[in-house]
């Protein structure tokens, strides 16, 4: 099996090399062997404790984020600019259908109005009261 320094173990796990050496002091990572040099640490033993880093491939990663960005930066600016577009329809139509309803109570107020002339003029005059009392009805005195 392949044996790496700790140095090159914490490059490959991509951790620093101190968090390598309380691994190893603590027995959370083993080692294969111990030399005037450091200790020599099983590559296994390392990916057991460390998962191995991620080769990252910069140029790529940088290329990508700024285009991404502009992209994501052009349609989130037109999204925004379609949002308050709607909001503003939106808004036209609340203020059509407020004056719609206004202008409904007002014409129910108005054919309420109609028809009760309607119905006082059908009913025709109501019955007039005579302004004999008692004994002029009686006795046939005419309406004063």
């Amino acid at each position: 099996m392949a044996t790496v320094s700790m140095t090159k173990g914490a490059e490959l796990a991509g951790v620093s090399k101190g968090t390598v050496s309380k691994a190893l002091k603590s027995g959370r990572l083993s080692y294969a062997e111990k030399t005037d040099n450091g200790y020599l640490i099983d590559t296994s033993e390392l990916f057991r404790v460390f998962p191995p880093k991620q080769p990252e491939t910069v140029e790529t990663t940088h290329l990508d984020t700024p285009v991404g960005n502009r992209e994501t930066l052009m349609e989130t600016g037109g999204l925004l600019r379609e949002v308050e577009l709607l909001r503003e329809q939106l808004r036209d139509r609340d203020g059509v259908v407020d004056d719609l309803r206004q202008r409904l109570d007002k014409s129910e107020d108005e054919r309420r109005e109609a028809q009760a002339r309607v119905i006082g003029l059908l009913a025709g005059p109501g019955p007039t009261e005579s302004k004999r009392g008692f004994f002029g009805r009686l006795f046939g005195r005419p309406d004063e």
